[in-house]
């Protein structure tokens, strides 16, 4: 049985609400749950069995470095100060990242400790346990449980990137998230593809599955020539901008809270920005919030000046600009084109804006299923089932039908979803761009060996009101 997870957004509690530990509780009791009915093989009597073991991957963006406000904690002349796009090659910016993430990492680890506990202990001391069979294959009662092997994967997307670099101070911090997580990864970097780890790659094998984590197909998250082991602009964006610009406003405005309506609601609202995808679509967001809390034009034009100022000194960081081409139109003029609130004014309406945008990034389609089916593993038909997470947008695409030693052989793609807030744009009346918040817990389950009664996979997409509730 493999189960796979991705977009958890573990952060250092810096940068908006992080996922509760009860909602991995739940989870563990999910588990439990679907191995048990895996255990049944063919829907006949004497026909439970307990799966063996259990393959759990982590795919991508699971302990959220980039999200956290510890990027701006020192200026550039100061001993601490580092940034992803840091060169690698240098001995004393590599150290100087590696301690900056080290710190992250650290906090995160701090932060969620009682939801990571519950996935070390799937490995550990407190492992899933499952009914043994008696002789005539039926679950036995009466008698202890036996214990379940699970093997935790984890591999990179582009909020953890940095578990891939190949430096002695980068395996130090592995080592720390191995041990916390209980994780079955080798020493050594994470992977990034699938194929860079052969315990991984077989698990997926096993179980006709191809799944990675999806950030290669979007040009804002991922250098197609450095590779994974690299920054990318949207490491620079949600750093200096997405992070910095909650901060920012609070500092300025919050002594206005008393004697202006609805403010302290806006300031508190503030803390998801960094939950709005595609992140692009952050000044109509906040166009929004300001709406629902009715602010006072003068202090949302003091907003909109803010905010204009720091992605104005964003774009203009170094690292930004040298991305810049000689394309008519490339990232970093789309990134100058929607990230301020007077050029955003050029759109008649916001479903305009988001129609755009998603043309500019994704050919005007934002379902990765498209690049499912380039993989190679489609292609020669070595998979059934292909799995990207990144766009935090849960999906079951049907690709292919054949048939292949005489029996059917479909081909689906699935996103993973993610375990975090989503921002959707309300479809009545956009031009009012108002967006609802829910949380959304999404995990696919694939099966082998005549498993859940000979079914190939099971998907679960959820989600809940994301408001505070009074006690």
């Amino acid at each position: 049985m493999l189960v796979i997870i991705s977009d958890l957004h573990l952060n250092d509690g810096t940068t908006g609400k992080t996922v509760a530990a009860d909602a991995f509780v739940r989870f563990r009791g999910r588990l439990e749950d679907l191995a048990y009915f895996a255990s049944y093989r063919n829907g006949r009597p004497g026909s439970y069995q307990p799966v063996r073991r259990i393959d759990l991957v982590m795919l991508g963006d699971v302990l959220d470095v980039i999200r956290s406000t510890q990027w701006s904690a020192e200026s550039q002349a100061d001993p601490g100060y580092a940034r992803p796009w840091f060169d690698l090659q240098d001995n004393d910016q590599r150290a100087r990242l590696a301690q900056k993430v080290n710190t992250i990492t650290g906090d995160i680890i701090t932060h969620n400790r009682g939801a990571l506990e519950q996935l070390q202990d799937l490995g550990g001391e407190r492992p899933l346990t499952l009914p043994p069979a008696t002789a005539d294959g039926r679950p036995a009662t009466g008698v202890d449980r036996q214990p379940v092997e699970t093997r935790i994967h984890y591999l990179a997307g582009n909020h953890d990137w940095f578990w891939v670099i190949d430096s002695p101070e980068f395996e130090a911090i592995r080592r720390k998230i191995t041990a916390a997580l209980g994780l079955a990864n080798p020493a050594g970097p994470y992977p990034h593809d699938p194929a860079e780890s052969d315990l991984l790659a077989a698990a997926m094998a096993d179980h006709s599955v191809f799944a990675r984590h999806g950030d290669i197909y979007d040009p804002f998250n991922y250098d197609q020539e450095q590779g994974r082991a690299a920054a990318s602009l949207g490491d620079a964006i949600v750093i200096d901008l997405m992070n910095q610009f909650p901060h920012e406003v609070r500092a300025q405005l919050e002594g206005d809270v008393a004697q202006t309506p609805g403010l302290a609601g806006f300031l508190n609202g503030m803390d998801q920005l960094v939950n709005v995808r595609p992140l692009l679509m952050a000044p109509a967001w906040i166009q929004g919030l300001l709406r629902r809390h009715e602010i006072p034009k003068a202090t949302a034009d003091k907003v909109k000046e803010i905010w204009n100022h720091v992605a104005d000194k964003a774009l203009a960081e170094p690292y930004v600009q040298e991305q810049d081409s000689w394309s008519p139109f490339d990232t970093v003029d789309l990134l100058e084109t929607t990230l301020r609130f007077t050029k955003l004014l050029s759109f008649h309406s916001l479903s305009e804006l988001l129609s755009w945008i998603q043309n500019k990034i994704w050919g005007g389609d934002a379902s990765f299923a498209k690049f499912a089916q380039k993989e190679d593993a489609f292609l020669a038909q070595q998979a059934r089932f292909f799995i990207y997470g990144h766009t935090h947008h849960y999906e079951t695409v049907p690709l292919y039908t054949a048939i292949k030693n005489g029996r059917p052989f479909d081909q689906i793609y699935f996103n993973s979803g993610t375990w975090h807030p989503l921002h959707e744009l309300t479809r009545h009346k956009p031009r009012e761009q108002n967006f609802v918040e829910y949380k959304a817990f999404t995990y696919l389950t694939f099966y082998k060996d005549n498993e859940r009664k000979g079914r190939l996979y099971e998907t679960w997409s959820g989600t809940l009101d994301s408001r505070d509730l009074p006690t």
